[in-house]
């Protein structure tokens, strides 16, 4: 049955549905009586009006910003059907007045809005309330990187783009959504976010290989007529000597001739030459060319045709806007976002330890930025992949790319054993872009791979390393827990400020339900911990429970002869794998937790 359901007016037929149950959540539905208590008890709690009081400028006639912005932020929690049904049945009854879901649509679509903004202080003032909640000071305080396919269902949704799924392999039309979370010592919170569209590559190629191409044909053409010239040239010298000896018959002119002769006969085979190359440049671009063609069939820009790309929705937007500034991010590179967003929130105050991403995301540009803030205190961890980057050996002083180095500490015999997580591991000190960082080479069971890992911070050990950037995995299960439970990147409006605040919403949602889980439950959202979290009453209880995870999903890794990283990996992603795993070693956590 459906549970969420916005339906656009008749000038746009856009609308965004949720059909699924809520699952975990659902004991906040049981009915609408509970619901409104708990959600009002929050919402006093939070004091959210102080956060959407600062927006009631950007409308200047009809219902307040603070009410519509308070109906969308709780309407996922209410039985309504539409924004209508919601706001007569329930908003609507406590303001007095009749409801109108048009308000609701302007608002979303409204590039005057920073969501931005509003996500930054809904994060800050989270945080405030839960530093009252629990003490959270000497945990490891993290900022985290990674991106989720948010899939589309229609093409003209604005900047909307085929993509490819690094994780299942298959290929769909949505954005990239990139989002920065804060790992405050027991929690994820999602505190910035850009949604990005793919250009798609293989065009791009195929057109600058033709502009070489075609560069090289206009080079060996001008070569050739500029030759021809000269060629003619020489040729008309050799009949002007030819009269003149006819005329004359001296000895001196008939040797000059004889000399011309040679010139004009060596001339003609380098023209001869020249043609051919003219020829072969053409002919390979005449191929190049028809590649492109094929490609802009098959594997056009965005994944789109001219055409398709025209009928996308599109709107004028201020330059000044914030609505302006999160569409120019879709053509932005995520590495790019990535360090503005890292600035922001230093400079907004967020106060952590490292930065943690997987291996998409390392470059020395993020290196070179995150060294920038060495003063604060932040340092990096991250993995990295085992390809040409090249890193400077302490030791040795040679450049060697990781796998090379791998291999030579491997024959050195430096490897060392850690029991707690079952893993061989190395660690090499190197320069990387005249900076010094340390790698650590990991392998985890005797069926892992070789992985790296590396950090700028010179002392840390391994256990801790591995400790550290587990954290990470807390926003794999913010996007399962936010795609299944809140809806993330469900929003179907063309308009793509509508996009942006629909995606506001649900990260806003999900820290106003941590923070009621907080005050109430003391656990953490993510369903893969559920069944273990219900009766435990460990201060640390995510961080004792993930270590109990990871230690069985460490022996299945060994026995199955299997990456562990990827399987655990793989599990946060699939909720309904998930789920049948814990069923299975449900028995197993009970055993654990009692000793």
């Amino acid at each position: 049955m459906a549970i969420f359901e916005l339906v656009r007016n008749k000038y746009d037929m856009q609308h965004m549905k949720i059909t699924e149950n809520l699952g975990e959540f659902q004991k906040f539905l049981d009915s609408d009586n509970k619901t409104g208590m708990c959600l009002e008890d929050t919402i006093k709690f939070f004091d959210i009006r102080r956060i959407f009081g600062q927006f009631e400028s950007v409308k200047q006639s009809g219902m307040r910003v603070t009410m519509i912005m308070t109906s969308l932020l709780v309407m996922l929690f209410y039985r309504s059907k539409s924004i209508h049904s919601y706001f007569s049945r329930q908003f609507g009854k406590q303001a007095e007045r009749e409801g109108s879901k048009n308000p609701y649509y302007d608002l979303l679509g409204n590039e005057k809005i920073s969501w931005r903004t509003i996500l930054y202080l809904f994060a800050k003032r989270y945080l405030n309330l839960s530093g009252r909640i629990a003490e959270l000071s000497g945990k490891i305080r993290a900022l985290i990187f990674d991106d989720s396919p948010i899939e589309k269902s229609g093409k003209k949704i604005e900047a909307v783009s085929k993509m490819h799924d690094h994780v299942t392999g298959r290929y769909l039309f949505g954005y990239k959504l990139l989002v920065c979370g804060y790992w405050d010592g027991n929690n994820f919170i999602p505190v910035d976010f850009s949604l990005h569209r793919e250009r798609g590559g293989e065009l791009d190629k195929a057109r600058n290989k033709r502009n070489r191409a075609k560069k090289k044909a206009k080079q060996a053409e001008a070569a050739y007529r500029e030759h021809k010239t000269q060629h003619v040239e020489r040729r008309a010298v050799l009949n002007s000597l030819k009269d003149e000896m006819n005329a004359c018959s001296k000895k001196a002119t008939a040797l000059e001739c004889e000399k011309q002769e040679k010139r004009v006969s060596r001339s003609k085979k380098q023209q001869s030459k020249l043609r051919k190359k003219m020829k072969l440049a053409q002919s390979i671009l005449a191929e190049k060319e028809e590649v492109v063609r094929k490609k802009e069939k098959k594997a056009p820009l965005y994944g789109l045709t001219p055409s398709q790309r025209r009928k996308q929705f599109s709107k004028e937007r201020d330059k000044d806007s914030p609505g302006y500034e999160r569409r120019s991010e879709a053509d932005m590179s995520k590495t790019q976002s990535m360090m503005k967003m890292l600035s922001r929130a230093v400079k907004r105050g967020f106060e952590f330890d490292y930065v943690l991403f997987d291996s998409w995301f390392f470059s020395k540009e993020i290196l070179a930025r995150i060294e920038s803030f060495r003063t604060k205190g932040i340092k990096l961890i991250a993995m990295v992949k085992m390809g040409r980057n090249l890193y400077r050996d302490c030791h040795s002083g040679k450049e060697m790319d990781a796998n090379t180095l791998r291999k030579w500490y491997q024959n050195k015999g430096s490897k060392t054993r850690s029991r707690k997580f079952n893993a061989t591991y190395m660690k090499v000190p190197v320069w990387y872009d005249n900076r010094r960082v340390n790698l650590f080479f990991v392998k985890l069971g005797s069926g892992g791979k070789w992985k790296a890992f590396i950090t700028n911070d010179l002392e840390i050990g391994f256990n801790k390393l591995i400790e550290t950037y587990q954290i990470r995995w807390s926003i794999e299960v913010f996007f399962k827990d936010g795609k299944q439970h809140l809806q993330l990147g469900k929003c179907q409006c063309n308009n793509f400020d509508s996009q942006i605040a629909a995606t506001t919403l649900a990260m806003m949602q999900y820290i106003m339900l941590l923070l009621y889980k907080h005050r109430y439950y003391g656990q953490s959202l993510g369903s893969i911990f559920d069944l273990l979290s219900s009766q435990a009453e460990e201060e640390n209880i995510t961080r004792y429970l993930l270590e109990i995870f990871w230690e069985i999903v460490n022996g299945i890794g060994e026995i199955l002869k299997v990456d562990c990283i990827e399987l655990f990996e793989e599990i946060i992603r699939d909720n309904q794998r998930a789920e049948e795993i814990m069923r299975l070693l449900s028995p197993v956590f009970e055993k654990k937790r009692a000793a």
